[in-house]
């Protein structure tokens, strides 16, 4: 996570809202891609606030995927 957040040449970092849990700080990113909600709305924007802390200088653009009947 550390050289995520400092190294820009890594572009992507894939965690689950659930595997996250407290604490974890990803200003290096400014995409945020839910794939997958969760059934407690809470954990999805503790998910989007990890990016939304201290230090974050970007935009922070959110995105939820979903498909029709699904």
């Amino acid at each position: 996570m550390d050289r995520f957040n400092a190294d820009r040449r890594i572009f992507c970092f894939i965690l689950s809202t659930r595997s996250g849990g407290i604490g974890v700080n990803l200003t290096g990113a400014d995409t945020v891609i839910f794939y997958d909600s969760d059934w407690n709305p809470t954990m999805d924007a503790q998910a989007q606030d990890r990016c939304h802390r201290i230090g974050q200088t970007r935009d922070v653009h959110i995105y939820r995927l979903a498909a029709v009947l699904s």
